[in-house]
């Protein structure tokens, strides 16, 4: 009889464990990403931040089919999802700013070009 107690005694306790574990475990996967995405981030081709914001989504989706989220896992999920938008929107505003830069020197060249073409054609005109 005491065999039996002890080792339903362990079950118990190894099921306490894991319940525990597969809680914060949920989680932590999504912690472990945005802090992936926050350090290696800023080398992102646009390529990449697709596949990143398609498996941020996939574990938001994850941790929202649970049902016994606490009001604490709650908040971390959403102090999660602000620290990825911010982080997205950080590397992505860079981009941003490189692709204006870029299309501010077009607009110079194409500007240079149209007086160069206003005073040839004044010029034709005078002569």
């Amino acid at each position: 009889m005491r065999k039996y107690i002890v080792i339903a005694l362990w079950a118990l306790t190894t099921l306490s464990i894991g319940a525990c574990q597969s809680k914060s475990s949920r989680i932590d996967d999504l912690k472990d990403f945005v802090e992936e995405i926050q350090k290696d981030g800023k080398d992102y081709s646009q390529e990449q931040w697709e596949k990143a914001n398609e498996k941020f989504s996939q574990l938001l989706d994850k941790i929202n089919s649970y049902e016994d989220l606490s009001e604490d896992e709650l908040k971390e999920v959403a102090k999660l999802q602000g620290q990825y938008a911010a982080t997205v929107f950080k590397n992505s505003g860079k981009a941003i700013m490189e692709q204006m830069e870029k299309a501010g020197a077009a607009l110079d060249g194409f500007l240079e070009g149209v007086d160069q073409g206003l005073d040839n054609n004044q010029e034709e005109e005078n002569e």
